[in-house]
C-alpha cells in the first residue's frame, strides 16, 4: 500500500511540476486600425408620413484609423443599416470621425460624430441620376465591445452599436433614423 501511495505522490508531483503558468502577452496595438462588423438589429425609422421599426441586417460597418496611444484609437467610422422602401434596398447610414477607448485590456468603448447618408443600396441602382440620395446632419454614434479571440494583430469582438442619424429629404421632410446593432468585428491593430 505505501509502495502505490509513494507512486502515486510521485506522479502528481511530477504533473505539478510540470506544468507551467505563461502568463498571456498583452496585445500590442499600434499603428493602423481596420476593423469590419456585420450583424443585425433593430432600425427605426421616423417622417412627417411614416413610422416603422423593423428587424435589420447591418451593411458592413467599418472602422479605419490609426492607434495614438497603447489604447485610444483615432478612427473614420461608417455604421449603418438596410430597409426596405417602396420595395427597394435603401441604406440608412454615416460618416463618422470617432475614438475608440479600451477600458481594460479587452473591454472597448466608442463614440463619435458625422454626417447622415440615406441612399438606395449600390446593388439597385440601375440610373445614378434618379436615385434618390440624401445627407443629413447630426449622426452620433456609440458603441462598445469585448475581444473573444486574438492572435497576433487579429481580433475578434462582440459589438454593440447605437446610431443616430437625421436625413434631409427632397420634399424638406426630415428623416430620422436610430439603428441599435448587434455586430460580431473582425479587427487588424
Amino acid at each position: 500500500m505505501n509502495k502505490i501511495l509513494l507512486i502515486a505522490f510521485t506522479v502528481l508531483t511530477h504533473t505539478s511540476f510540470a506544468q507551467t503558468s505563461v502568463e498571456p502577452q498583452p496585445i500590442e496595438r499600434k499603428g493602423f486600425v481596420f476593423g469590419l462588423g456585420l450583424g443585425a438589429g433593430a432600425l427605426s425609422l421616423e417622417n412627417n408620413k411614416s413610422n416603422s421599426t423593423t428587424l435589420s441586417l447591418s451593411v458592413p460597418n467599418i472602422k479605419v484609423g490609426y492607434m495614438i496611444t497603447k489604447s485610444f484609437a483615432l478612427l473614420a467610422t461608417f455604421p449603418g443599416a438596410i430597409y426596405s422602401y417602396k420595395g427597394n434596398d435603401r441604406g440608412f447610414e454615416a460618416f463618422t470621425l470617432s475614438g475608440q477607448y479600451w477600458v481594460t485590456e479587452r473591454y472597448w468603448v466608442a463614440c463619435g460624430m458625422g454626417l447622415t447618408f440615406d441612399a438606395p443600396a449600390f446593388y439597385t441602382i440601375k440610373d445614378p441620376a434618379t436615385a434618390e440620395f440624401y445627407t443629413g446632419f447630426p449622426a452620433l454614434l456609440v458603441a462598445t465591445g469585448y475581444e473573444i479571440y486574438r492572435k497576433g494583430k487579429f481580433v475578434l469582438d462582440i459589438q454593440y452599436r447605437f446610431f443616430y442619424g437625421q436625413s434631409n429629404l427632397s420634399d424638406g421632410s426630415v428623416r430620422t433614423g436610430i439603428s441599435n446593432m448587434l455586430l460580431l468585428g473582425v479587427n487588424w491593430y
